[in-house]
């Protein structure tokens, strides 16, 4: 795809009456007429005719964020030979609240966490940063530009690593012993690295499940409740001994040994890459970019420590008989 195959940013203008999808936030969901503008160095620009409609669960509470995420639905045929080629829907994440310049902040935070995993496995979500300007053609809105992302469809993430979405309905729970043990351990060290607690495998929250090679193979999303980002909205799940998202807490399962030596491995190696992200990407402020990488380094320090490894490990969820 040739959205996500580069980390430049894109630069846009979006138009729809934003004034209506701020409102709609209840029911049916209307899809809503928007025009998706790629402005291109040079000076010319690509005009695509999209549909745009709120999504989301906490965030599209209009108490919590003021503006919601959107979905954008590309129509067919128009976006031959453009970077949206080949997309149908993708998810948008935008500021919460678009008119405090933190909340920016926030946006690039999660995206990068995308791209943290994505040093240690390819089996994840791949995501493309945006400088969107949106124009609310009612005129109710004033404009403003702010930092966005797209996020891979399931569809094209499952093609692109040879994985099968599973179908598994909403509320139901599977057997742990079904999943991947290596996968199911990546998963959970990096939440926990990341300080989320707002996700499960089992129970398919905040995590895309695929069948790979015979096992349920689990590949995380949704990163705003972690430590890492620290939203003010944050909160540890419901269950956890933790009082703030800045403390960690493992919720992965108790696989052998073996499988977490090679996990911890992984994340030891992918360490540089990890910190050069942070240090390379010029649009984090000075604040969040030093307080994301001591809090890494809070968890290196922690795996690279035998008795702090085995104490937190300690936490680990019993797989069942």
């Amino acid at each position: 795809s040739p959205l996500f195959s580069s980390d430049e940013p894109l630069t846009l203008t979006l138009k729809a009456d934003f004034s209506a999808i701020r409102r709609d936030r209840k029911g049916d969901l209307e899809e809503r007429p928007a025009t998706l503008v790629r402005h291109r160095t040079g000076g010319d620009s690509v005009i695509l005719d999209v549909q745009l409609r709120p999504r989301g669960n906490f965030r599209l509470d209009p108490s919590n964020c003021s503006f919601p995420p959107l979905r954008v639905n590309f129509k067919k045929g128009q976006d031959s030979a453009t970077v949206f080629e080949g997309q149908d829907k993708l998810k948008l994440v935008v500021p919460c609240k678009p008119n405090l310049s933190v909340y920016e902040q926030y946006v690039l935070r999660e995206y990068l966490l995308y791209r943290v995993y994505q040093t240690v496995t390819d089996q994840s979500f791949g995501v493309r940063l945006a400088h969107v300007t949106f124009e609310d053609t009612s005129g109710g809105d004033e404009p403003f530009t702010r930092f966005a992302f797209f996020i891979e469809s399931d569809d094209a993430m499952a093609a692109r690593i040879h994985g099968q979405l599973v179908d598994i309905p909403e509320g139901k729970i599977i057997r742990p012993d079904i999943l991947d043990p290596d996968v199911s351990t990546r998963v959970a060290v990096f939440e926990y690295m990341i300080g989320n607690t707002d996700w499960a495998d089992a129970e398919i929250h905040n995590v895309t499940s695929l069948l790979m090679d015979g096992r349920v193979a689990p590949v995380p999303y949704d990163f705003d409740f972690s430590g890492a980002v620290e939203t003010p909205y944050s909160a540890p799940a419901p269950g956890t001994p933790i009082k703030t998202v800045r403390q960690r807490y493992y919720l992965g399962w108790c696989w052998p040994e073996q499988t977490i030596d090679a996990t911890l491995n992984a994340f030891r190696a992918a360490r540089p890459d990890i910190e050069e992200l942070y240090r390379s990407f010029p649009y984090l402020d000075d604040a969040g970019r030093g307080e994301t990488l001591e809090y890494f380094a809070q968890f290196f320090e922690t795996i690279d420590s035998p008795v702090r490894t085995r104490r937190f490990l300690r936490d680990c969820r019993k797989l069942p008989k």
